[in-house]
């Protein structure tokens, strides 16, 4: 960690971060009079120290010579960053909802943003992009800044608990990490299997003590594969963890539980033609007595028309 290279870029950005986050819990303590967790801000700001660390440390000066360094930057800036910023929950800190517009639903679907992903570790590593990556300094920039967005826009509505414009139920997340651990998977052992260099101009910078250029591309497979998958097995256990804290309603899914006092509301605004009343779905039908009745009198209707088994 004693070489260290220069990105301004990078360091403005990071300090813009900084700056907008602290003012944010200033303006939301000032509005609440409660303070922001404590987690949430470390999460921040260690996210933002290991984005300095990937693109400041030796980390970046070896990345251009040697591929197994060049691939922990990669499981730095598509997994480990991105999350620990999530974990920041800075959307909930400034808006304390949801972003609108059609635009950000279409960006954030979590089944594109899983497509994007795979789309971006498979054409950044399996073509020949890496050797353009390795003679051109502005292809590199662009890598690394595709990383932070794809990953990112992936485990933005999947990790923890910010304000998404999708709420994913718990079961959905899982099975998306998983499928996104498979393409690390791929990608690992791709790389692993190759016979051939992908990226032979690392050869003019590759240091004496390191090793040959066939064996560090497959090392690099190796990272990718084995670090890429624990840490998704990481991600897919915390989800696990959260699934099981959460209450039964919660199990279900918004979308389940949303049909649900859809249904109820329906059957007891149904029975109030008289007086022209309608239970709004965002309205506490739990609570409402005459419409919780109503539904039992459908379940019970319908129960009495099924065949005997």
């Amino acid at each position: 960690m004693t070489t260290w290279t220069s990105a301004p870029v990078v360091d403005v950005l990071a300090a813009l971060a900084v700056v907008g986050y602290l003012i944010g819990m200033i303006r939301r303590t000032r509005a609440t009079g409660a303070g922001w967790p404590r987690w949430a801000t470390a999460s921040w700001f260690t996210g933002v120290a290991v984005l300095l660390l990937s693109v400041h440390s030796s980390i970046e000066a070896y990345g251009h010579a040697l591929l197994w360094v060049h691939m922990i930057q990669h499981l730095l800036l598509i997994m480990m960053v991105p999350v620990l910023l999530i974990w920041g929950q800075p959307v909930r800190l400034w808006l304390n909802r949801p972003p609108r517009g059609r635009l950000v639903r279409w960006l954030t679907f979590p089944l594109l943003t899983a497509g994007f992903y795979t789309a971006a570790l498979v054409a950044t590593h399996l073509t020949g992009f890496q050797e353009a990556m390795a003679t051109q300094p502005l292809v590199h920039h662009g890598e690394q800044i595709l990383y932070l967005v794809s990953g990112y826009l992936l485990f933005w509505p999947l990790a923890g608990s910010e304000a998404s414009p999708w709420p994913v139920p718990h079961i959905v997340r899982f099975a998306l990490l998983g499928l996104a651990m498979g393409a690390d998977t791929l990608v690992g052992v791709a790389l692993m299997l190759t016979g051939h260099p992908l990226a032979p101009s690392t050869a003019m910078m590759r240091p004496g003590w390191g090793p040959s250029l066939l064996e560090d591309q497959n090392l690099s497979g190796a990272i990718m594969w084995v670090g890429g998958d624990v840490l998704m097995m990481l991600l897919m256990l915390a989800v696990v963890a959260q699934w099981s804290a959460t209450g039964s309603r919660a199990r279900l899914g918004d979308w389940l539980e949303s049909a649900r006092r859809q249904a109820l509301s329906g059957v007891g605004s149904a029975t109030r033609g008289d007086d022209n009343v309608t239970v709004g779905v965002s309205s506490d039908v739990d609570d409402d007595e005459e419409a919780r009745q109503a539904y039992n009198r459908m379940l019970a209707a319908l129960h009495r028309r099924s065949p005997p088994s």
